[in-house]
């Protein structure tokens, strides 16, 4: 009876997680479609690709995780929560994997040490780069950000083993994309958050959210050391980072965005406040915040954000 119970069971919880994936692709169909497409985008990528280089050589590649990998299908709060997660690490998965697809059709000439990347910001701006700059280690960095700033996700991108040590300042883009692309996915689902989370929705929305929109201080900080760093030893990358429609202007346009997000946020928690029928008191930002903003207004960064604006 109980094997039989089992068999019943086992059923009837995939059927569960199939309607907890269905739900979630229409709520962000609906109110977050950049989020949809960068899934749908990776999902229609076959599990294997291939191009042919301009001197015969094939370079070939493999997916290496599923759409949904990183999802948590339990529940409809748990795939709400996990989500994020899982646009940000399928976002990687697109701007190394997407590059292949691009070349079938507008391939570009490249050596194999380039390091070769699709930028996916939206259905309007995206970047095929071909980055030819010999990159330095993002650890390079430890050696000039002093200890105060030292902040939450500082060992794993400027002294951990993650693509920034490898890939250097297309590394720390590669990143500040992907918190870019998660944010934006939990910041348009405050009307699903106000749905599941009647009386405690900001709360839960502005837990979900903090560390991520945090994340954008940490990224501009460390990007803009790169660019200084590189132009005072590293004269030809620097060349390279600043040269029409690359890294440069890919680190624009993420700011941009990521930016006018940031916005949009500060306005939303502060509106959502007064309009709670009970003392809310959770911060919206994480104690890194002061700190960064404090060192982002040094003038030292007056020339890179003269060169944002024009």
């Amino acid at each position: 009876m109980r094997k039989l119970f089992l068999l019943l069971l086992i059923p009837a919880l995939v059927f569960g997680q199939e309607n907890n994936l269905d739900w979630i692709l229409v709520q962000m169909k609906n109110n977050s479609i950049e989020s949809y497409n960068i899934l749908k985008l990776y999902n229609d990528l076959p599990d294997e690709l291939s191009y042919t280089t301009h001197d015969g050589a094939e370079i070939s590649t493999k997916k290496s995780s599923d759409t949904y990998s990183y999802l948590d299908l339990s529940s409809k709060e748990s795939i709400l929560k996990s989500m994020s997660v899982n646009i940000h690490e399928i976002c990687h998965g697109l701007t190394s994997l997407y590059f292949f697809k691009e070349m079938k059709s507008n391939y570009l000439p490249h050596d194999f040490k380039d390091i070769r990347s699709y930028f996916y910001m939206s259905d309007k701006i995206n970047y095929v780069s071909v980055f030819k700059g010999k990159v330095f280690s993002s650890s390079e960095l430890a050696n000039i950000i002093p200890e105060a700033l030292v902040t939450s996700r500082y060992e794993t991108y400027i002294k951990g083993d993650s693509s920034t040590q490898v890939d250097g300042i297309i590394g720390l883009l590669d990143e500040f994309n992907a918190y870019y692309h998660s944010s934006k996915f939990s910041f348009d689902m405050l009307p699903i958050y106000k749905e599941m989370y009647t009386n405690d929705y900001l709360m839960e929305w502005v837990m979900d959210l903090q560390s991520k929109m945090t994340a954008y201080h940490e990224f501009d900080f460390w990007i803009k050391e790169y660019i200084l760093h590189a132009k005072i030893y590293y004269p030809e990358l620097y060349y390279e980072i600043m040269k029409k429609d690359s890294a440069f202007q890919i680190y624009k346009d993420i700011r941009k965005k990521y930016k006018n997000l940031i916005s949009k946020y500060s306005s939303v928690v502060e509106n959502e406040r007064l309009k709670m029928n009970y003392y809310y008191s959770t911060e919206f930002w994480e104690d890194d915040y002061f700190r960064l903003i404090k060192r982002l207004s040094n003038k030292k960064y007056d020339f890179i954000n003269n060169l944002i604006k024009s």
